[in-house]
């Protein structure tokens, strides 16, 4: 009997386990809402980055060059995974991504060291990498509809709406085929044409990005230090209306300082924009303390203070007159 009471009781034990494996259909639909959840919130992240990439209606983009070789063109768009059996691999973009990208990170080295003296190595290098990373690039690809009109393998194009990290980086090396295309098709001009596309397309990311965040609220200060003295005069006037040119669809002011004394009258020493005025003047500041007339003027500053001291030595020199000797 206590043999059959086991045996029933391991039967009775086993009843329990069947119960719990019946349970996993319910488990695996858990996991099915949980996944169903997720991907609607990516889909909205998703949303977000597309918000947070697309430019006001206001920002008017420059005109896009053009690759004058159609062959260049069209491989520039050309992914290679998207290619037949008959086109050679060096007829897509990818060796036009290596050029374009090479050509775009020494551009924009040398554009924020020359327009950042004050920033130190580290932050040139935060700078630079901010105007060449892939969601900058791809913010032009997509304004520009270089993606509309590149050949990419389907397994590619599907992730547009799915991977946000993998299709941003498509579409920053579109961008950068793009601009190898411009310089090997015109080997004379591309770089040059190149050059001044760039700057157009980057100086509102300069404005509304990179400046607001490094505004030097002393250069005011250090400029006056620098040339005022008795009988000067800085002056921070308007230059222009305000412009909605910024990546972030804000009013960009314009201001410009003046300088009169020491034989100089409404002397032009800089230029800057701030998304209010006052930064705008802390920026023309900025670029008045760069200007090379700079070093002019705080001569003619330093003889006029010395002239002024020996005078007032003089004066009060005249003023005490001769002691009588004892």
């Amino acid at each position: 009997m206590a043999r059959k009471r086991v045996r029933e009781n391991d039967v009775d034990t086993s009843q329990p386990q069947q119960k719990k494996r019946a349970t996993n259909p319910s488990v695996r639909l858990s996991t099915t809402i949980k996944v169903t959840i997720y991907m609607h919130c990516r889909q909205l992240t998703l949303q977000k980055v597309s918000q947070s990439t697309a430019q006001p209606q206001d920002y008017h983009l420059p005109p896009l060059p053009v690759i004058p070789d159609p062959a260049v063109a069209k491989a520039a768009s050309l992914h290679q995974g998207a290619l037949d059996a008959q086109t050679p691999l060096h007829a897509s973009l990818e060796r036009l991504e290596f050029l374009g990208d090479a050509y775009l990170g020494f551009l924009a080295a040398q554009t924020v060291h020359a327009r950042y003296p004050q920033f130190t190595s580290g932050k040139l290098s935060q700078t630079k990498q901010f105007l060449v990373c892939n969601a900058t690039l791809a913010r032009f690809t997509t304004h520009y509809g270089l993606d509309k009109r590149a050949q990419l393998p389907e397994e590619i194009r599907i992730k547009e709406g799915t991977d946000s990290k993998f299709w941003t980086k498509i579409l920053g090396d579109l961008f950068e085929a793009y601009v190898g295309g411009i310089i090997v098709s015109d080997p004379q001009h591309g770089y040059a044409t190149v050059d001044t596309w760039m700057a157009e397309l980057w100086e509102p990311l300069f404005t509304s990005e990179v400046e607001d965040e490094v505004v030097n609220r002393n250069a005011k200060q250090e400029l006056a230090t620098k040339i005022m003295t008795k009988g000067t005069r800085i002056t921070y006037l308007d230059n222009g209306p305000p412009q909605k040119s910024s990546l972030k669809g804000r009013d960009i002011y314009s201001i410009k300082v003046c300088y009169t004394g020491l034989g100089y009258h409404d002397l032009s020493l800089g230029a800057g924009k701030g998304s209010n005025k006052a930064e705008a003047g802390y920026t023309a500041a900025s670029q008045a303390l760069r200007n090379p007339q700079l070093t002019e003027i705080m001569a003619k500053k330093k003889e006029h203070d010395l002239k002024s001291q020996a005078q007032k030595d003089r004066e009060r020199k005249d003023t005490r007159g001769d002691v009588p000797a004892a």
